[in-house]
């Protein structure tokens, strides 16, 4: 679910300049960066509870795993719409692209279902993120 608060992630932009090609700079000015619009350094623990940036509608699955044993895929129950959002705690699951096992619990944008999302949706800089209670 989205971090509803009154505090504002600041967000620093730079520009850099390509490269010089026969007298004419290119600037990166207009470029879209591929990074996440918020860092990992705006990720926060506070009661045990995680505070982070992540993938703009990432997939919230009913369990911390794409699929189950036996093949069958895992229902997705819900969305996370926003950049920012809570998460309650973490736990192991299935290995994902982020090259660990690591799921964060949170609930929905459209339904507010409860489940998870592989820590490779979410922004922090190691998982589990410190902290975080383990679910």
């Amino acid at each position: 679910m989205a971090f509803r608060s009154g505090s504002a992630v600041a967000v620093a932009g730079a520009v850099a300049v390509l490269g010089t090609v026969a007298g004419t700079t290119a600037s990166a000015a207009s470029a879209v960066s591929a990074a996440p619009a918020v860092t990992a350094a705006s990720c926060y623990a506070s009661s045990g509870n995680l505070y982070c940036g992540n993938k703009v509608n990432a997939s919230i699955w009913k369990s911390p795993r794409y699929d189950t044993p036996t093949g069958n895929p895992v229902e997705i129950v819900d969305t996370l719409r926003s950049g920012f959002s809570y998460f309650q705690c973490y736990t192991i699951g299935q290995s994902h692209g982020g090259g660990n096992s690591i799921w964060y619990r949170t609930y929905g944008d459209d339904h507010g279902a409860w489940g998870y999302v592989p820590a490779v949706d979410v922004w922090t800089p190691q998982d589990p993120f410190p902290g975080v209670a383990f679910c």
